[in-house]
């Protein structure tokens, strides 16, 4: 017995201190309405936010009082929005029901006035801002628009990183890359969720149920286990959703953290019943956000120990 409670009390600590980020607070935003998919303010101060599931919508929450304001009621506006460097607007997107084209458009956060950067646009995924220029890849073609904030552009050579036809595309210095580490002559892969590291050195995506780290051209591949909705924290670790499902619905799902090494995986919310989902961090890495399946949005504050 005493053999044993020992060994307990050993598997315990080694399980303690191989925690490297504590949890020190959570709490729900703006608890008096359904939200999905928030994404921070590079100041860390709102949370953008969809109004359904599907990304339709988009409101902002101011997070010192939780004061919400709603910014566009468009189909799918919240999905892959890109904020400013000064935190003062967001681009996304609108649907136009006529003829199915899509609208480039930049909502000042404060005044909630909008600017239409483009309209007519096929299909485009992820929109990048490189200091006061947008660019969208739309049906292969680029599309440039000037955001009218004065913000600087950044001194390091532009890299945008998106998907195209299911595959990891990397445009960098007028150069087309498409990054597919894991198809061979049998087998085809499709990739998701892809990104590019805050200091551009390296991609993250999401092939099968599985998350990958690599270099720029899909090399020194780094495999760091079921996860789905990665995000970067910093350049060394991803925070992500570990979920699971009956073939038709979620039955649960728990945020995680890992090096992008793959090693030090840690659970940092506390298992329960509520199922957790699509996380965002803040730009300083101090802060997680969330939501459920029943559009609650939390809010977690961590820090390293």
């Amino acid at each position: 017995m005493k053999k044993i409670l020992f060994a307990m009390l050993a598997s315990a600590t080694m399980t303690a201190s191989a925690q490297k980020f504590e949890v020190t607070q959570v709490r729900q935003v703006a608890a008096d309405r359904e939200m999905y998919h928030p994404v921070f303010t590079p100041d860390g101060h709102s949370l953008l936010v969809a109004i359904s599931p599907a990304y339709d919508g988009l409101g902002v929450v101011n997070l010192s009082n939780d004061a919400y304001t709603q910014l566009s009621t468009s189909p799918s506006a919240a999905y892959k929005i890109a904020v400013t460097a000064d935190s003062r607007a967001v681009i996304c997107r609108e649907l136009n029901f006529k003829d199915m084209t899509l609208s480039l458009q930049s909502i000042d956060l404060a005044s909630g006035a909008t600017q239409v950067l483009a309209t007519g646009l096929d299909h485009f995924n992820t929109i990048n801002l490189n200091g006061e220029e947008v660019k969208v890849m739309a049906e292969g073609q680029a599309v440039k628009r000037n955001a009218g904030r004065k913000v600087a552009a950044t001194a390091q050579e532009e890299i945008f990183v998106t998907e195209e036809d299911l595959k990891v595309v990397v445009y960098r210095g007028g150069e087309r890359t498409v990054v597919d580490p894991l198809s061979t002559a049998d087998r085809d892969v499709n990739y998701c969720w892809s990104s590019l590291s805050p200091d551009k050195q390296h991609l993250l995506f999401v092939a099968g149920n599985d998350a990958y780290v690599s270099d720029l051209d899909g090399g020194s591949l780094v495999n760091l286990g079921r996860l789905h909705a990665p995000v970067w924290r910093g350049n060394d670790y991803v925070v992500a959703m570990d979920d699971k499902d009956d073939g038709s619905r979620f039955t649960a799902s728990e945020i995680v953290i890992v090096g992008i090494d793959g090693t030090g995986r840690q659970q940092l919310s506390t298992t329960s019943d509520e199922i957790k989902m699509f996380p965002a961090v803040s730009a300083d890495g101090s802060q997680v956000a969330y939501h459920s399946t029943d559009g609650k949005v939390y809010l977690m504050t961590i820090k390293e120990r």
